[in-house]
């Protein structure tokens, strides 16, 4: 069998360990070197190509992403001790009663020992149900914080366990409540709400300066799982009617050096990974909304 083997940045380092177990067992073995944001990254054009039979996709769930060749998802679980970082998160949490606990797909079979070693120590601990692209209870991804939101009303307080601040930020950015992260990798722990009130005063910052923008490039992403055209269209039609110039860009991949070079946009909407306007914010002089934060432009010009 051809088999294309795809890995985020982070498990790139096992990719020679991997295609040899795939070559030993007979298979033709090929590795995608190209950046993998996501399960909604899929390396498809590449297993076109090599007419591949198979990708076998690393690191994360399936994201219901349709295709045309056969896709096998591969997650990662690792199992790390936690009850020395969480005895010190204790103090952190020592004004919460009602913990929202939520963590990546790498970490989701530890969730029942956490909230048990929580509970034991006097919580309340609610795991949430996923409501959009997550698979499994309290999974967040970059882009569905739905385990998080769906018991936003019944906690005080919400951790995350696990590394890197990625994922909670974006579920800190769309809850309300104290969001505390611990991270056992690095024996971190820290809340996270200044990050969300800049993140948010950034956003009023960008709604401000999109208001005062005429022309509009509608950024529109081919990836597998970002492929948005028909929400394209429809910002594009919407920008018209308030008497903006509207254009969109098609790519497979946000160059933001590329973007700079179109200097007739005074602003770009974002329809690909909504992260990208949060994120990357710095690395664009013009300003980025993502789908939501247009929705709000849209109803300004309106009564502007």
């Amino acid at each position: 069998m051809r088999i294309l083997i795809q890995l985020p940045e982070g498990l790139k380092r096992k990719a020679l360990e991997l295609a040899g177990e795939l070559e030993k067992k007979g298979n033709e073995v090929f590795i995608s070197s190209s950046p993998c944001y996501g399960a909604c990254d899929l390396a498809l054009d590449e297993a076109r190509r090599i007419k591949a039979d198979k990708i076998i996709h690393y690191g994360h769930s399936d994201y219901g992403v349709k295709s045309d060749i056969p896709v096998e998802y591969v997650v990662f679980d690792e199992e790390i001790e936690f009850e020395g970082i969480l005895k010190k998160s204790l103090e952190f949490l020592k004004n919460y009663k009602k913990i929202g606990l939520v963590t990546t797909v790498q970490h989701v079979k530890q969730l029942p020992e956490i909230k048990k070693f929580l509970e034991e120590n006097g919580k309340k601990v609610l795991i949430g149900k996923p409501s959009g692209l997550a698979k499994y209870p309290g999974q967040l991804l970059g882009c569905d914080t739905g385990s998080a939101k769906s018991i936003e009303k019944e906690v005080d307080c919400f951790l995350y366990f696990g590394g890197g601040i990625f994922h909670p930020v974006g579920a800190a950015i769309g809850t309300e409540k104290p969001f505390l992260a611990v991270d056992p990798f690095i024996n971190k722990i820290q809340f996270l709400d200044k990050e969300r009130d800049r993140a948010r005063k950034r956003k009023r910052g960008t709604l401000l300066k999109a208001i005062e923008a005429e022309n509009f490039g509608i950024i529109c992403s081919t990836k597998p799982g970002q492929l948005n055209l028909e929400a394209a269209k429809e910002i594009k039609r919407k920008l018209k009617e308030v008497g903006r110039s509207a254009h969109i860009l098609i790519s497979n991949e946000i160059n933001f050096e590329s973007l700079e070079n179109f200097v007739h946009f005074d602003c770009f909407i974002n329809t690909a990974c909504p992260r990208v306007a949060v994120d990357d914010f710095e690395r664009i002089r013009k300003p980025m909304l993502g789908v939501d934060d247009f929705k709000e432009l849209i109803e300004l010009l309106k009564i502007k």
